[in-house]
């Protein structure tokens, strides 16, 4: 218990220290164990608030679908720490578990907008402005993860495609249709089981970085969230069975 205030002092740094008009969700990393699962979350840290959720239609079929949104200082006073965004996907994914390793993998599609204050020569400003975007992400998501009774542990290196088709600032008429540019990802997760594997707690820390080129949007680099998530369906053998 001694760690969480380090780690929630982290948070805090990450969300204090940079205003991005793009930020990456957190990445949703069911790993199902059997048809029938449904999962839902909430999480919350530097891309401010996340739901998730996701259902395990057959033994190999899933669905996915997640929501995030924030919005920091709306009265535009602080313009380094001015940001809002909304964001909502869908997902349709493969999976495979073997009651101690677990494979997925997820093809989305999902739609956003967002606002922040920062400098864009591309305005011909001198000064932080506010800039306004309206974008498109696909994205493939895999994920390897390791399956245990008390805590399950997830690596997803996730690929983005992150389209801008609006891109403006508060003070000029002129819209930007920026080109696409691919981020890359990864995140590792750790899921805290209790209550015979009905609830858990989450942990995620992840990066982006775009591998295609200079990006002239601002973008979070470093993900940190936590959260509490609930699990409906059978009873799960990994539980009964892993060590």
């Amino acid at each position: 218990m001694k760690r969480y205030p380090v780690f929630i002092l982290l948070i805090v740094i990450f969300m204090a220290g940079c205003a991005p008009v793009y930020v990456p969700n957190v990445r949703n990393a069911p790993l199902f164990t059997k048809a029938g699962e449904f999962q839902g979350s909430m999480m919350y840290g530097t891309s401010d608030l996340d739901l998730q959720a996701a259902v395990a239609v057959t033994s190999n079929f899933a669905l996915m679908g997640n929501y995030s949104y924030g919005n920091r200082n709306t009265d535009s006073v602080n313009q380094r720490h001015y940001h809002k965004h909304q964001f909502y996907e869908g997902a349709i994914g493969y999976y495979k578990n073997d009651k101690s390793f677990c494979f997925e993998i997820f093809l989305g599609y999902g739609q956003g907008e967002a606002s922040s204050y920062g400098d864009y020569s591309i305005f011909s400003s001198t000064s932080p402005e506010l800039a306004k975007g309206k974008y498109s992400r696909v994205f493939l998501q895999p994920s390897f993860g390791f399956n245990k009774k008390v805590v399950n542990v997830a690596f997803t290196p996730r690929i983005s495609w992150v389209d801008f088709s609006e891109f403006s600032n508060v003070n000029s008429t002129k819209t930007l249709d920026l080109s696409p540019r691919v981020f890359f990802e990864p995140a590792v997760t750790a899921r805290f089981n209790f209550l015979d594997n009905r609830f858990f707690a989450n942990i995620q820390v992840g990066v982006a970085t775009p591998v295609n080129g200079d990006v002239i949007f601002d973008y979070e680099g470093v993900n940190i969230s936590t959260g509490l998530g609930f699990r409906l369906g059978g009873l799960h053998w990994d539980v009964k069975k892993s060590p």
